[in-house]
């Protein structure tokens, strides 16, 4: 074996990796100046056009993937939860839980959701609260997905049912098993996406971010029984217009009911309290 024409073999391939990883280190450096840029240019249109962010922004990250939901028989788990006369099963799907005595809410009404949450739903801190509906006296929840608002596609995961003195009397859930599909992709950062609102005259001067909420949202009647969701960012504009992001395509969908507050008259009861996440 030629011992010196190995060992140059073996100094070039080392050189070669160290040159490789080199480049590998100045691209991550020059991406993240570039978002650096980008994102000061977006914050100084925003200031010439007299626009403000009254919100803290999501924790960056730069990869995301979509997630799957299956969803979960939880027969046994509600019933050793609450006991089986008061539970019905509905379409496979969903559980109705009928309390025995209705649950009066006092005028703290997020300690005491709360507390019933922890009381009478099986898995109840996977929930997030999303609103109340004064008509229908019912009160909304949707499932997370590591501490994310996951939305399902024209059904909720929790709903409370009040009576007319302000008490719980009853409940319909469902629960959703999540998993990540695919591979993670590159994802727009929060500025990117109100930039994107931006260059479509979504918003415009003096107008007000008033959240910017990284989830997931199935926007589509799902096939089978599997949902996908896709990761978006709702962005709420002056308090009354809500639009979704989508995190990696960039592509823009307006939430129903930015112009009908008819139904859903934000997060009070009768009481006046508002119920938190």
């Amino acid at each position: 074996m030629d011992w010196n024409r190995t060992k140059t073999i073996f100094i070039i391939t080392f050189l070669l990796l160290n040159a490789f990883l080199l480049y590998q280190l100045l691209e991550k450096k020059n991406a993240s100046e570039i978002d650096v840029r980008a994102q000061a240019t977006v914050r100084e249109r925003l200031a010439d056009m007299n626009i403000h962010i009254t919100e803290e922004l999501p924790e960056e990250r730069s990869e995301i993937n979509h997630i799957v939901g299956q969803p979960v028989q939880m027969e046994e788990e509600v019933i050793n939860k609450v006991g089986e006369d008061n539970v019905n099963i509905l379409n496979n799907r969903f559980v109705e839980v009928t309390l025995e005595e209705p649950y009066e809410v006092t005028s703290d009404v997020e300690e005491s959701i709360s507390n019933f949450l922890d009381q009478n739903v099986w898995n109840a801190d996977e929930y997030r609260y999303e609103s109340w509906n004064s008509n229908d006296r019912q009160m909304y929840f949707n499932q997370t997905y590591e501490e994310k608002t996951v939305v399902t596609y024209e059904e909720d995961q929790l709903v409370l049912f009040f009576n007319e003195d302000n008490e719980i009397e009853s409940y319909v859930q469902s629960y959703l098993n999540f998993e990540e599909e695919g591979k993670e992709k590159d994802m727009l950062d929060p500025y990117k996406a109100i930039e994107v609102l931006l260059n479509d005259g979504i918003i415009s001067f003096n107008d007000q971010v008033n959240k910017v909420e990284l989830g997931y949202h199935s926007l589509f009647s799902p096939e089978g029984e599997v949902q996908v969701f896709a990761p978006m960012y709702q962005i709420e504009i002056n308090e009354d217009k809500n639009y979704l992001v989508h995190a990696i395509d960039g592509s823009i969908q307006e939430l129903a009911g930015n112009s009908d507050n008819s139904q859903n008259d934000g997060n009070e009861t009768d009481s006046g309290e508002s119920e938190g996440d």
